[in-house]
C-alpha cells in the first residue's frame, strides 16, 4: 500500500487559524501538500504555502505527525506552526475562500481528516 507523504502549515495569529475552504472536498484544511521526492517536509510546507496562499511562510516548530486514512489510502500528515507576515490570498482555483477561525468555531465547519485528527488539540491553539 503506498504512502502519501504531506506536510501543512498551521498559521495562527491573534488566535486564530488560516484555513482554505476546498469546493471538489467539502471540507476546509490548512495550507500544504504533498512531500514530492527531493522534498523534505519542511520544504514543502513552505512551497506549498506559498503555492496555495501566495506568501512565505516562517515554520516556528512541529506541531504533529500522524497517519490517517481516505478512500483506502494511507498519508502521513506532518503539520508545523508558522507564521506569515503578509496578508494571504487564494491562488489556485481548487480553493474558493480563506477564513481565520477561532478554536471554538472549529467544531460547526467540516474540516479535512487530518485535522479531525488533532481537533482537540486546535481547539486550544
Amino acid at each position: 500500500m503506498n504512502l502519501t507523504e504531506l506536510a501543512g502549515n498551521l498559521i495562527i495569529q491573534e488566535e486564530k487559524i488560516l484555513l482554505l475552504y476546498r469546493k471538489d472536498e467539502e471540507h476546509w484544511e490548512v495550507p500544504g501538500g504533498k512531500v514530492e521526492e527531493d522534498d523534505s517536509p519542511t520544504e514543502a510546507a513552505v512551497r506549498e504555502a506559498e503555492e496555495e496562499i501566495g506568501v512565505e511562510v516562517e515554520l516556528e516548530k512541529p506541531f504533529y505527525t500522524g497517519e490517517f486514512q481516505k478512500e483506502g489510502q494511507i498519508f502521513m500528515w506532518n503539520g508545523y506552526v508558522a507564521s506569515i507576515s503578509e496578508e494571504p490570498e487564494v491562488q489556485e482555483d481548487k480553493f474558493e475562500k480563506l477564513e481565520w477561525f477561532e478554536g471554538s468555531e472549529l467544531d460547526e465547519i467540516e474540516l479535512a481528516p487530518n485535522l479531525e485528527m488533532i481537533l482537540p488539540a486546535l481547539r486550544k491553539l
